[in-house]
């Protein structure tokens, strides 16, 4: 199989700490999209939307992480990432709902305006979107913090897709100025993958 990537996408992250921590060998094609050489075209036609992870399979394609992340766990049948219980799986998905929609989603503009915008387009953090990223955050941030207040990890006594879906965007937490500094928990939880090899191995300066 093989994984296109972007060097320090957290979508991408979530998708390698899946296959390290399953063991799953990938082909690893990394995506330079800023380059000139990058041949937009020719990758859209693999994935319309042009963007990555994209996992290809033979002749099957799959884009978007979460799906990617499901993909691989099924592969490992009896992993405790993406165990069989249904009602479990359920409650994967509905954290891996909430951080594209809400928690990860106000991380990622924070990302963008504090760290990517100025390296790729040369801009300045838009004062407006970054004060509503702030505002997001600090709705959302007490309902992980909450949470974790009483569970060691988000679904059961294990990691799972779940965990490592959430944590990906706070890999960049000091440089985006993610606010995250009144949120004992998150950052013990956040403390206990960073001792795991494949959250570890998935990191942007591996």
């Amino acid at each position: 199989m093989k994984l296109y990537i972007a060097k320090g996408s957290t979508s991408c992250r979530k998708v390698l700490a899946t296959a390290y921590h399953l063991n799953i060998p990938l082909e690893l094609q990394t995506i330079e999209f800023y380059s000139e050489h990058f041949d937009r075209p020719a990758f859209t036609k693999k994935n319309p939307n042009g963007m990555v992870p994209l996992l290809e399979d033979g002749d099957f394609r799959l884009w978007e992480s979460t799906a990617i992340m499901q993909y691989l766990a099924n592969m490992k049948p009896d992993s405790t990432l993406f165990p069989q219980d249904f009602k479990v799986r359920v409650d994967i998905s509905r954290w891996q709902s909430w951080t594209l929609a809400h928690f990860g989603a106000a991380c990622d503009a924070l990302i963008w305006e504090n760290i990517l915008k100025k390296r790729l387009e040369g801009g300045s953090p838009d004062p407006r979107r970054v004060e509503e990223a702030m505002r997001n955050f600090h709705r959302f941030a007490p309902v992980l913090d909450q949470h974790l207040e009483k569970h060691k990890f988000l679904v059961g006594d294990q990691v799972t897709l779940a965990d490592f879906s959430v944590a990906a965007t706070l890999g960049y937490a000091e440089p985006a100025m993610i606010p995250w500094d009144g949120f004992a928990n998150i950052k013990r939880w956040y403390a206990t993958l960073d001792t795991l090899d494949a959250w570890k191995r998935s990191a942007p300066s591996h």
